[in-house]
């Protein structure tokens, strides 16, 4: 068994010391976002580079001409830096920075335009917004 493979069976994703940053913590981010956006939402998740990404789209429905249009493309980063400070934190931290994190995600939300001029499927516009520890903190 390589080094890992052990904790990939369980279900973690990092460790920092002591913490341990799990697939449900994740699943747990996914299902406080998941509200905030369209029922009819595409939303997959990953863990890149140190990084959470998670890419969410859904067909805006608001064309008679192009019936399968989909919206602008929303690209949530959680950086690494913001993952570390958030297993850094108790549980009573972590429960205000869930609280802050989803509140920034509405507002983001909020202001986003999800139509777009593109005819090509394929060049949909992605709008990336990048959680660091500043907006968890603040």
């Amino acid at each position: 068994m390589v080094q890992g493979d052990e904790d990939n069976r369980i279900g973690i994703i990092k460790t920092k010391g002591l913490k341990t940053l799990t697939e449900d913590m994740l699943d747990y981010w996914l299902r406080i976002m998941t509200p905030i956006f369209p029922e009819n939402a595409w939303i997959v998740s990953h863990f890149s580079n140190g990084n959470y990404v998670i890419q969410i789209d859904w067909r805006l429905e608001n064309n008679l001409h192009q019936p399968d249009k989909r919206s602008r493309k929303i690209q949530i980063i959680i950086l690494e830096e913001a993952i570390d400070d958030y297993l850094d934190k108790n549980k009573a931290e972590q429960e205000l920075s869930d609280i802050k994190m989803k509140r920034w995600i509405s507002e983001r939300y909020n202001h986003f335009n999800p139509d777009h001029g593109s005819h090509a499927y394929r060049f949909i516009p992605t709008d990336k917004w990048r959680i660091s520890k500043d907006v968890l903190n603040t």
